[in-house]
């Protein structure tokens, strides 16, 4: 519903993923219903190097979301240089703080004010912004950065250390 609101000139969408109990035929219905078959396309779930393609034929990543614990495909999108589209449902708040996507309401009232303004941005806009998500990725995320973490988090706990920035005691 977001995506006909926004009617991004253009863009088109790709919805990559299992067909989980049947939802795809309905989602092609509704993409019907909409007249949006020109503009939308289903793929099934990728891995290696079809879904390195995927994301590297990408422009943007949306997950529009009730509740992610984490989003691993949010980190994954970050990671290949792409900004995100998802919702408050996830924990990814660091998109706005780090200007490197959209952290919106769950409604088709958020996404398409979200994809809106995405679609509107020009390419070295977006790609700046990818740039930064990837380098969020690299210092939070990346097996230096965990295992840092993860070694100051023991230190703390045998008493060797003060409590990590990654620890909330709240």
């Amino acid at each position: 519903d977001a995506w006909a609101r926004t009617k991004p000139n253009g863009w088109k969408l790709s919805i990559v993923g299992p067909d989980e109990l049947g939802h795809l035929a309905e989602l092609k219905r509704h993409v019907e219903k909409l007249s949006l078959e020109r503009h939308v396309r289903f793929l099934s779930p990728v891995d290696g190097q079809a879904k390195n393609d995927t994301y590297c034929g990408a422009d943007l990543f949306i997950l529009p979301t009730h509740s992610e614990n984490f989003g691993i495909s949010v980190a994954e999108a970050l990671a290949y240089e792409l900004p995100v589209v998802t919702t408050t449902g996830t924990p990814w708040q660091g998109l706005l703080e780090r200007n490197c996507g959209w952290w919106v309401e769950a409604s088709v009232d958020g996404i398409a004010e979200a994809l809106a303004d995405a679609t509107a941005k020009s390419s070295s806009e977006l790609a700046a912004m990818g740039k930064g998500g990837r380098e969020w990725m690299k210092s939070d995320f990346s097996w230096d950065s965990v295992a840092s973490q993860l070694t100051q988090c023991y230190e703390w706990l045998l008493g060797k250390g003060p409590s990590p920035d990654c620890v909330r005691l709240d």
